[in-house]
């Protein structure tokens, strides 16, 4: 079983709540991504499923045949919907089918189907922050009447990226950054190797984000990094290099186009922390201060671009002019 690093005051509520028998309903997890929310929700489900868990605890044996079903995603009372690579927003017909057979598919209706072992199901809707309002409107009954004995989690980054109708029929839990020893430990089982203090930094320079800080870590990021700031920061800013080394630097992630969506992310991630650092360095120069701030603005909008798989040539194209020039 794989252990989790951090968020203990979480744990250890969700640990009440099942031990006291007041654990039902809809939970919204928010936080950065990469930094446990899902692995929680499915100790969580494992704790329930599982057939050796003492009731004091959460903590799953990880051995009989429930654990490994879920370790494995194949628990029949385990439903999952995830936003596919190749779709901007989770589609309609994975929450309630296709228009020819709506509510006779998808997660909605697999929620409200009898459980195939025990009394309970758990339903995990990763990627929340890719509902658009429909998808987003079809969930709602169930969220506020979820079944007897279904639990439901959505998980998502930022609990304003999800409908106030949303939030509202929703317990909202929220998961920090790792610190200290969990933040090197962290970036370790990403296959990292650096010290506490880096790994603290790589993650705060990344908004949050463990997914970003490891790739920021990563020997080849590092150096790409170093020529990405000494671009960004110089005067004029040389467009047509800096389009062309990013394109090379995002090219070289592979074919696959999550792998190039990625390191195009973790591009702009970099990006954000050098014009945050250039913001700190000019806030006593009022004159500046406007610039850095529509730096960050457009490139954390460049960042929601990404996830939403616009074309990535142009948009690493119309994000450098923008920077460069520095102004709306």
């Amino acid at each position: 079983m794989t252990q989790i690093i951090g968020h203990k005051l979480q744990l250890q509520w969700f640990a009440n709540a099942i031990a006291k028998e007041r654990f039902s309903g809809s939970f919204l997890l928010v936080g950065p991504p990469g930094i446990g929310k899902a692995t929680v929700a499915k100790t969580v489900a494992k704790a329930l499923f599982c057939r050796n868990m003492t009731s004091d605890a959460l903590k799953p044996c990880g051995h009989c045949e429930c654990c490994v079903q879920v370790d494995a995603d194949t628990h029949p009372d385990l439903i999952q919907v995830r936003k596919p690579d190749d779709r901007a927003n989770i589609p309609l017909e994975l929450l309630i089918g296709p228009p020819e057979s709506r509510m006779q598919e998808g997660f909605c209706r697999d929620i409200r189907l009898r459980p195939f072992h025990g009394t309970r199901r758990i339903a995990i809707l990763h990627d929340a922050d890719f509902l658009n309002e429909e998808g987003a409107n079809s969930l709602l009954k169930t969220l506020e009447e979820p079944p007897p004995g279904v639990i439901l989690f959505l998980i998502g980054t930022n609990e304003q990226r999800q409908l106030p109708t949303i939030r509202s029929r929703c317990r909202i839990v929220r998961f920090m950054p790792p610190t200290g020893d969990d933040a090197r430990e962290l970036m370790l089982r990403r296959g990292i190797t650096c010290d506490r203090d880096a790994a603290m930094n790589a993650i705060e320079l990344c908004g949050g984000d463990c997914e970003a800080a490891a790739s920021l870590l990563s020997g080849e990021a590092n150096g790409f990094r170093m020529e990405l700031a000494k671009q960004l920061t110089a005067r004029p800013m040389p467009v047509v290099e800096l389009i062309k080394n990013v394109t090379i630097y995002v090219e070289q992630a592979g074919k696959e186009a999550p792998q190039r969506r990625d390191r195009l992310r973790d591009v702009l991630a970099m990006a954000t922390a050098t014009f945050r650092d250039q913001l700190m360095q000019i806030s006593d120069q009022p004159e500046h201060v406007d610039m850095a701030v529509y730096r960050i603005d457009r490139t954390i909008e460049a960042i929601g671009h990404v996830q939403r798989n616009a074309n990535q040539a142009s948009l690493i194209e119309s994000w450098t002019t923008d920077v460069a020039r520095g102004r709306a």
